[in-house]
């Protein structure tokens, strides 16, 4: 089954990152830690049991199955943890910019 346009927003969001069964690939790339990694996976497994539990894959059945709640708490912590890494890399070149001003 194809799973793309407008039905398909959640599957095609995440799936369009990077690959989920093997975020490891993505470390240094889309990824910056070993933490943002096992919550991929995490979330990689929590939505393959969202997925079950909706049938037609469609987001309109994603939204009212039992495993959303796991998948919207795991990337919750994903983009928290995603979110922090980037800030603290902006910090970091940042304060380097400004040393190498100084």
């Amino acid at each position: 089954m194809s799973r793309t346009g407008p039905k398909y927003v959640i599957h095609t969001l995440f799936d369009d990152f990077c690959d989920a069964e093997h975020p490891e690939r993505y470390l240094g790339i889309g990824l910056r830690s070993e933490e943002e990694v096992a919550l991929l996976r995490e979330l990689d497994r929590a939505l393959t049991v969202a997925e079950d539990q909706a049938p037609g894959g469609f987001d309109a059945e994603m939204l009212r199955v039992e495993g959303r709640a796991e998948v919207v708490a795991v990337a919750g912590r994903l983009s928290q943890v995603m979110v922090g890494n980037d800030l603290g890399e902006i910090l970091a070149l940042h304060e380097a910019r400004g040393a190498a001003e100084a």
